[in-house]
């Protein structure tokens, strides 16, 4: 077992660690996260730090974030308030570290649907986080593991930038996929154009890994390749190649975004799309680009419109696939569902309904779930060896094990389980401390 750790600083710095701190509460409280959205319409660019969505109301919340160490001012409150306006997002919050003499903005700002939250003492951050109305957290050692996570999302992405800058192919349509998904669909007007523009990335890039692992090879990139017998992408299914983890991490990011979207879908309209109106004298045919999508996307939707607590799935995709690395424990499924559910809000006997989201709208041979030899690890495929290795030490901080990192207090039932999970740790932690 690799014995070297990754600290986080109890007091995160300004920029990028404090957004992630404050993502982090959000995530760790049950919410859909979306982050560091860069958007043009159609000159003036502008970035959100985070946006979030409720969906433990009957109808979804959101709220538009932004998070400054210091140097803030009134206008930064009032251009936030403006996005609001913009983007029809009826709630905002603005955390800050320090007043800066200006302890009299929550009073002026609230009205206008804006809390101003000020963190002068990280130990009882949460438990303001909880008493402003934010969120309540299952248990609040979640908050470091998505401060990890969303470290290896931030270095998977400064990887592919530094690769593209060096000329890799595969790298330069890894970060255009990036901003396809991250921020090309988010000013989309309506669920139906996200799903849309979100289905034509998707389509555009059916093979990204592959592609990129030929040129890894020295064959050129290639994105329709079908290649199995790459020996990078064979490596990187060992948990090397952190540029080909970098775009399944980005292939299973766009599913999740159909995911969220179909879900917004399905709550905007519960009885299925709209179809011919009569206005005036003239017939008009609504939800034509939503008709137009894929015939597994429709059995999805009406399988998703059974479920009773379909609203909670995009949630819970999100919290399984960076949080939980994507993979339950087989001999301790039972209790392993029990926390899902808790975290999730899912009832328990409903979990494994929602663990075949990714089948019923993306389905393919064999399904996504697998165990991969003589082991209790069943694990969506292809899943970044990182985040499993994330997922693995959510399970030490689960269970309870000892300071020395002893896995082996699992007591696992099969042969390979305490080596998969070890590995999968080695490797989230050696890219932790050796990527910028």
């Amino acid at each position: 077992m690799n014995r070297k750790v990754v600290e986080l600083p109890d007091i995160p710095a300004a920029g990028e660690e404090l957004e992630d701190y404050v993502a982090a509460l959000f995530q760790a409280s049950g919410h859909y996260v979306e982050k560091s959205i860069v958007g043009s319409d159609p000159a003036d660019i502008f970035e959100l730090d985070i946006v979030t969505t409720d969906y433990a109301h009957e109808r979804p919340r959101r709220r538009l974030t932004e998070v400054k160490g210091g140097g803030w001012g009134y206008t930064d409150l009032f251009k936030v308030v403006g996005w609001m306006q913009y983007l029809k997002i009826q709630d905002g919050a603005f955390f800050i570290t320090r007043w800066d003499d200006r302890e009299s903005a929550p009073g002026k700002m609230g009205p206008l649907g804006l809390d101003v939250v000020c963190f002068e003492d990280f130990k009882t951050a949460p438990e303001e986080f909880t008493e402003r109305g934010f969120g309540t957290f299952a248990t609040q050692e979640l908050i470091e593991l998505w401060r990890h996570s969303y470290g290896a999302e931030r270095r998977f992405v400064k990887l592919l930038n530094k690769r593209a800058k060096k000329g890799d192919e595969g790298a330069k349509a890894a970060k255009a996929y990036h901003r396809q998904i991250n921020n090309g669909t988010f000013l989309a007007r309506a669920p139906e154009e996200s799903l849309a523009l979100l289905y034509e990335a998707y389509g555009e890039h059916p093979k990204l890994t592959r592609g990129y692992a030929q040129e890894l090879d020295g064959n050129g990139f290639d994105p329709q390749s079908e290649a199995s017998d790459s020996a990078s992408y064979r490596a990187m299914l060992r948990g090397e190649y952190p540029e080909l983890q970098a775009c399944t991490y980005l292939e299973h990011r766009a599913r999740l975004s159909i995911l969220k979207a179909a879900v917004d879908y399905a709550l905007e309209h519960p009885d299925g799309a709209p179809g011919v109106i009569l206005e005036g004298k003239n017939w008009f045919f609504q939800g034509l680009t939503y008709h137009a999508l894929p015939a597994t996307f429709h059995d999805g939707m009406t399988w998703l419109r059974e479920q009773p607590n379909f609203s909670r799935y995009a949630s819970f995709w999100q919290q399984l696939l960076w949080g939980w690395g994507g993979f339950y424990l087989d001999d301790r499924e039972e209790q392993e569902f029990e926390w899902m559910s808790k975290y999730s809000g899912i009832p328990v006997d409903e979990i494994p309904v929602a663990l075949e989201a990714f089948d019923r709208f993306f389905p393919i041979p064999g399904g996504w779930f697998v165990n991969a030899g003589p082991t209790d690890v069943r694990m969506v495929k292809m899943v970044p060896w990182i985040f499993q290795g994330i997922g693995a030490h959510h399970r030490r901080v689960q269970y309870g094990l000892d300071e020395q990192l002893n896995l082996a207090a699992l007591n696992p039932s099969s042969q390979y389980t305490l080596s998969d999970l070890g590995k999968r740790i080695n490797c989230a932690v050696d890219f932790l401390l050796d990527q910028p």
